[in-house]
């Protein structure tokens, strides 16, 4: 008898434990964002790194330009970190547009849009920034001994608080010589 109420309380256990694997406390939150390389249509993923060889101010040969997809049934909402730099010493040569704002000397650990400017919000299974500009681009070269520069970026998702909820996808725009 004692073998057979262990065995239940086993199952019952595996059964409690792995029903909760995938749900989330608010609706859409669980890996509902993904970014992508609007010029190559492909998804950019958490790790990748982004390689550019043009530092042109009138071309497109240097411009990262992407957009959000929401995979979930809920409206979610969007921002761009800019999470470090390697290869010059400061970010006055990047830029990042979220449509007509364009933003230069961007500062580390900072969001964007910030809280005074307009929410991306994501529509539910839908797609924004394919239409309207968003892009980032450098416009300078290493500083030696370095030969390429590093921007590392993280796009997440956040709640009604501002808290930071659900994916993130962590990569880098690299220029390199």
């Amino acid at each position: 008898m004692k073998k057979i109420a262990f065995l239940l309380l086993v199952v019952i256990s595996a059964v409690s434990c792995s029903k909760g694997d995938d749900q989330t406390t608010e609706q859409g939150v669980n890996n509902s964002l993904k970014v992508f390389n609007k010029t190559s249509g492909e998804e950019i993923k958490d790790g990748d790194i982004l390689t550019f060889n043009s530092i042109s101010s009138q071309g497109s040969g240097n411009m990262l330009k992407f957009y959000f997809k929401n995979t979930s049934a809920a409206p979610i909402n969007t921002k761009v970190k800019f999470v470090s730099f390697s290869g010059v010493p400061d970010s006055s040569y990047l830029s990042i547009c979220i449509g007509a704002q364009c933003l230069s000397s961007i500062s580390t650990g900072f969001s964007y849009p910030s809280n005074s400017e307009p929410i991306i919000t994501v529509p539910a299974n839908g797609i924004i920034g394919y239409v309207e500009d968003y892009k980032i681009f450098n416009t300078s070269i290493p500083v030696p001994p370095a030969t390429s520069i590093n921007y590392i970026f993280e796009a997440f998702q956040y709640d009604t608080n501002g808290n930071a909820v659900g994916n993130k996808v962590r990569f880098t725009y690299q220029y390199q010589r």
